[in-house]
């Protein structure tokens, strides 16, 4: 699947939706309106408004709120990459720098919180109560996964149940927002809301376990340094299956892992020593077959994504969530 044919099909509410976003974050500040141009010129796949904008069509009828939504996804998605950069100190993202590497740490942090300003700004002026709750819970929900992800990196002890509630906290809860907003701006019915939400959830999941298996996966054109996790001192899914395997030896990979000094310092570096410990921590999971156990689980939520939309009335837009989940489980970037 090609999410720029995607876009194209969406036609006019593609556009609306950009207009909607340039016009949410314009200022006569000149090095803002420098930076906010140049954000929008390396932007990524944008899939969290692809996602509230095929969730209003598939639910109902796409207003003006649709496209106040689609541009609240976008825009508290980036902010949270903004301050991303500057606590992982990292200096580049999709092949090109950050905002951090290429202005400044301070830059990074403070368009940050501008854009998460015109985001609520964009709600409560534009947005029902309903929909300001869904993003203030995703909001809540993004910080908390962030700071239980830096806990476990220092005390190393991720178990499986971490694992899911970390990312049901830093990926899924966002994608559950761009859709529900979506359907509610469309004047879907409770039942459905509740039915596309499920999918949401599911597909979050899904979406991050894939991003995990690329750092194990380093002949992927991912644009992600193989052994990023590891160096970051995160224990993600690939690995928890391994230790399940051998959970013996996969103590000794924690004890292993701990060798690796939690700073970030030295942004994406890693030294010789960190590359032996990645080495050895990649050896043992190929060995347990964890990358194909944790694509097996992954599945499994691409799934029931699926199911949960499979009583929605037929149409394009229902395809195309379908086909974006199936995208999703498969996707090598």
């Amino acid at each position: 699947m090609r999410l720029d044919l995607v876009k194209q099909e969406l036609a006019q509410d593609w556009s609306s939706y950009g207009e909607a976003l340039k016009r949410a974050l314009a200022h006569d500040n000149r090095l803002l309106s420098k930076l906010n141009g140049y954000i929008i010129d390396t932007a990524g796949k944008q899939l969290r408004p692809v996602l509230c904008l095929l969730a209003a069509q598939a639910c109902g009828k796409v207003s003006q709120m649709s496209y106040e939504c689609a541009a609240v996804c976008e825009i508290i998605h980036t902010a949270t990459l903004l301050h991303d950069d500057v606590a992982d100190n990292g200096d580049m993202r999709r092949g090109v720098p950050t905002v951090k590497a290429a202005f400044s740490p301070a830059a990074s942090v403070l368009t940050g919180d501008y854009w998460l300003a015109r985001g609520m700004y964009l709600l409560i002026n534009n947005c029902n109560n309903e929909i300001l709750g869904h993003f203030t819970k995703a909001l809540h929900d993004l910080s908390v996964g962030e700071i239980i992800q830096m806990e476990k990196a220092e005390e190393l002890d991720t178990t499986m149940e971490d694992y899911y509630r970390i990312i049901e906290c830093k990926t899924a809860s966002l994608f559950i927002a761009a859709v529900k907003s979506g359907a509610i701006s469309a004047g879907a019915t409770q039942k459905t809301i509740d039915k596309v939400s499920d999918y949401a959830f599911h597909l979050g999941l899904a979406f991050q376990m894939r991003d995990d298996i690329f750092d194990y996966s380093p002949k992927m054109d991912t644009g992600k340094l193989a052994g990023a996790d590891i160096k970051e001192r995160k224990i993600t899914l690939p690995l928890l299956c391994a230790m399940e395997a051998n959970p013996q030896k996969g103590e000794q990979i924690r004890k292993l892992i701990d060798g690796i000094e939690n700073t970030v310092t030295k942004g994406e570096e890693i030294t010789e020593s960190d590359a032996l410990i990645i080495g050895k921590v990649t050896e043992f999971i190929n060995e347990y077959d964890g990358i194909n156990k944790a694509q097996q689980i992954l599945e499994k939520h691409i799934s029931i994504a699926i199911e949960s939309i499979s009583t929605l009335p037929e149409s394009r837009a229902k395809q195309r969530l379908v086909e974006l989940a199936e995208y999703v489980g498969k996707r090598n970037s």
